[in-house]
């Protein structure tokens, strides 16, 4: 595809997903537009271009952007909608697994927060790994988060897919999320049980002594008993693993190793431990 055709693809689909009244474009409920309006409005912006033109633009792309239909002469996006459409189609059962690519740089807010469709009207999903680690790295260091689709559905999740094998649900809680091999979902009582272990083992020349109750549980290793904790005054984070033996270690235990932030945890820690459980 030549720099032109990029440029004019990127405008298209700016009018189908995001702002049809810029290009005096008016589309129905499901997102549809009549494909001269679309024409007109690439000439209006003095490009010349015509029907022949943009169905060979259609067809040039690597993945579907636009589905087009030549019976009743209309284009619509197939996803990335900001604005408000219906789905045509029915909802369908997805794999009990689904994946979310996207980049570190995001985790910790999808941490917080959840998957948040954002200027989008759906949360993007996709079958396979390696899909998603693509869509993940357009935007930096790629993350997967795995998503419990049987989970959802019960609770009332409905699940769109469409021409391009992308899956579209509603807004997604961090509970219902997996940052394999670590995870962040788990009963508040867990936090106090660990950090009463953590009395009886760290001695008076250790380095967490004094700060335990300020700790916060925030994250747990699936593989190991590694916990992770937040300083509440600080904001510096801890892995720390308790022998769980009760008692006072002069020694190194439990081992505990310090990050700057969240941040740094996810660059040094979070990123490599999947990196190897994805291996």
């Amino acid at each position: 595809m030549s720099e032109n055709q990029e440029k004019i693809s990127k405008l298209i689909s700016y009018w189908l997903r995001h702002k049809p009244e810029d290009g005096n474009i008016q589309v129905d409920r499901f997102g549809w537009a009549e494909i001269q309006s679309v024409i007109k409005a690439l000439n209006s912006n003095n490009i010349d271009f015509n029907e022949n033109q943009l169905i060979e633009l259609n067809n040039s792309f690597d993945k579907i952007r636009w589905k087009i239909d030549l019976e009743k002469l209309r284009i619509k996006a197939t996803h990335g909608h900001s604005i408000s459409i219906e789905q045509e189609v029915s909802s369908e059962i997805p794999n009990k697994i689904l994946f979310h690519g996207t980049a570190s740089k995001n985790l910790r807010g999808i941490i917080k927060n959840g998957l948040i469709s954002g200027q989008r009207q759906y949360v993007h999903l996709s079958e396979d790994i390696e899909m998603a680690n693509e869509v993940g790295k357009r935007h930096g260091k790629p993350f997967l988060i795995e998503i419990n689709t049987t989970k959802l559905i019960e609770n009332g999740w409905e699940f769109f897919k469409t021409q391009q094998n992308v899956w579209l649900t509603k807004d997604i809680p961090s509970k219902y999320l997996e940052f394999n091999p670590w995870y962040f979902n788990f009963q508040e009582e867990r936090d106090q049980i660990i950090k009463e272990e953590l009395k009886k083992e760290v001695h008076n020349k250790h380095s967490l002594y004094g700060k335990i109750d300020r700790l916060k549980l925030i994250g747990l290793h699936k593989p190991n008993d590694d916990c992770l904790f937040e300083d509440s005054e600080s904001e510096k984070v801890y892995v720390i693993h308790p022998t769980w033996s009760g008692k006072k270690d002069r020694g190194i235990w439990p081992t505990t190793k310090n990050y700057r932030s969240l941040d740094e945890w996810i660059e040094k820690r979070l990123l490599p431990d999947q990196n190897d459980w994805y291996l």
